[in-house]
């Protein structure tokens, strides 16, 4: 499981997620720039940019955006033109050069070790200029745990998509394995596990990290966080020392 992320985010990663394409990212990438407050003068990294759906929208507004995934394949989808860097968020190339941060689709929590996790948010922490804000789409456990459907089959562009979906209580995970098949045969499969972190924990690990959270929604229209609400989106700055 430690390296579930290596193998999961191939090739099939966008028939599975199709439904998560360009012209769904508009408005989450407007809800981030109006919560940031983007301009044409900020420098804007999006953590986890996958195939750059969200960077073709904030590239419009900000005078500079770089998109950083660890997936070669995910990269190679994304449009010509746009600033794309290929590293591990553990130990991201950059030390304060961004104004601001973006992660959206819950692109944290990762990895099985929790020294792991927080040192991906040391890393993110350590890209940002003092002052500079951070914008983070995460799940929302109690909403997760309320409506989480065990098994699903769906078809696709040709593509017949399984997946089986379990909570493990101890390790407060959420996981799933995904089968893919095209004319009966399994071209491909993978697990995914991610930590299920409550809003006080997830606070509290950014905090640990000089990044102070100001605001925590609970969805793309800017609800407020609770448990009927789909998303965890917390909103904030890098203290200055």
């Amino acid at each position: 499981m430690a390296d579930w992320h290596e193998q999961a985010f191939g090739g099939l990663y966008a028939v599975v997620y199709a439904h998560r394409d360009v012209a769904l990212a508009a408005g989450e990438a407007a809800f981030a720039v109006e919560c940031l407050a983007l301009t044409s003068a900020d420098r804007v990294l999006d953590l986890g940019c996958g195939g750059g759906r969200h960077l073709v929208h904030i590239g419009g507004t900000v005078g500079f955006v770089v998109g950083l995934d660890f997936s070669a394949a995910l990269l190679g989808l994304a449009r010509r033109g746009l600033a794309l860097v290929r590293a591990d968020m553990r130990a991201l190339p950059f030390c304060e050069t961004f104004d601001a941060a973006v992660s959206f689709f819950t692109s944290f929590g990762y990895f099985a070790r929790e020294e792991e996790n927080e040192a991906a948010v040391a890393e993110l922490a350590r890209t940002l200029k003092p002052g500079g804000r951070f914008f983070i789409d995460y799940l929302n456990a109690p909403y997760v745990e309320r409506t989480l459907v065990p098994e699903s089959f769906r078809e696709r562009d040709g593509y017949g998509i399984h997946e089986r979906r379990w909570i493990d209580s101890v390790e407060r995970r959420v996981n799933k394995t995904v089968r893919v098949t095209r004319c009966e045969e399994v071209v491909g499969e993978w697990r995914e596990s991610v930590r299920m972190y409550t809003e006080t924990e997830f606070c509290g690990m950014l905090r640990r990290n000089s990044l102070a959270v100001e605001h925590v929604f609970g969805d793309f229209d800017g609800s407020p966080l609770a448990d009927e609400r789909p998303r965890m989106i917390l909103v904030g700055r890098k203290e200055r020392i």
